[in-house]
């Protein structure tokens, strides 16, 4: 544990919101891989996809939702949907 505080001493150190977008499958180059990324869904909306391609996953991505992994490792994208998200 002592190792990773070197990294990322604040478990809140960046907010990024991305609201009522679909995102390509993507990787964050710039975070660090030891450390995961919590990303959070909110809204008024249904039927929610998250595909992670490079572990051959897609899952139900609703409100409410969590999801912690490194996202410099783990591509990942986010399915159109109707109503508002973010």
């Amino acid at each position: 544990m002592s190792e990773t505080l070197q990294y990322w001493a604040s478990v809140f150190n960046t907010l990024s919101i991305i609201s009522n977008q679909q995102t390509p499958n993507y990787g964050d180059y710039l975070s660090i891989p030891e450390c995961f990324n919590i990303l959070m869904s909110v809204g008024n909306y249904s039927h929610a996809q998250m595909s992670m391609p490079s572990l051959q996953l897609e899952f139900g991505y609703n409100s409410r939702c969590m999801i912690a992994f490194s996202r410099r490792i783990v591509r990942h994208g986010i399915h159109e949907v109707e109503g508002d998200r973010c």
